[in-house]
């Protein structure tokens, strides 16, 4: 029997709710229609919405695709992908991972969107690169939307600052925020140099 949106949505209402019941349904429903699975993203369910990135995800995982990038980006070009958890599962892996090996302009571009969740996904989809052991990238892209105010960019902000520290460059991080601190938010400074030393850290947390 072919598998629809409603039937997905249905199983969705069964569990918590939360991330964890959306990759359980996921993967219960992996061979969906790439059909059902736009009309999921695009549709005005919350829950909906969720199963479908974390779908995108997985058919990312088996194989890598341009398509579902663009997929995912449209969606949240058009303000369906509106909820932290949306970028934070998605746009490491869908965005951020095919750029590795190419041009990073259209992350670039990504950050100087209207939207402001498309500027979330410019930023965690930096990740990749800090796994990688790259500073440069996240740090050059995080200098484009430091100076922004609201929480959608600041929270993303201080979680891929601290990664940075963590995976990549304490001292290329240590030196961005001797420069750019002052323009996080306090919240934010303080999510980024947590894993600082504590002189580093109680220092720069002074730049606020």
């Amino acid at each position: 029997m072919t598998v629809t949106a409603e039937d997905v949505l249905a199983a969705f209402a069964k569990t918590p709710g939360d991330v964890a019941g959306a990759r359980r349904v996921a993967r219960a429903h992996r061979d969906l229609d790439e059909g059902e699975r736009s009309a999921l993203l695009w549709s005005e369910d919350p829950g909906g919405r969720l199963v479908a990135v974390v779908l995108l995800v997985q058919a990312m995982r088996e194989r890598a695709d341009p398509e579902l990038t663009e997929e995912y980006l449209s969606a949240a070009r058009a303000e369906r992908i509106d909820r932290a958890e949306l970028v934070d599962i998605a746009a490491e892996e869908l965005v951020g991972a095919p750029m590795l090996d190419g041009s990073t302009g259209p992350l670039f571009a990504l950050a100087k969107s209207d939207v402001a969740w498309v500027r979330r996904i410019a930023v965690v989809a930096t990740l990749a690169f800090a796994k990688q052991g790259d500073a440069d990238v996240p740090l050059a892209v995080a200098g484009r939307l430091v100076r922004e105010r609201g929480d959608t960019v600041q929270s993303a902000l201080g979680w891929v600052l601290r990664e940075v520290g963590k995976r990549a460059s304490e001292p290329a991080l240590v030196a961005f925020l001797e420069r750019q601190g002052r323009f996080l938010s306090r919240s934010a400074l303080e999510t980024a140099t947590e894993h600082l030393p504590a002189a580093e850290r109680d220092r720069l947390r002074q730049t606020s």
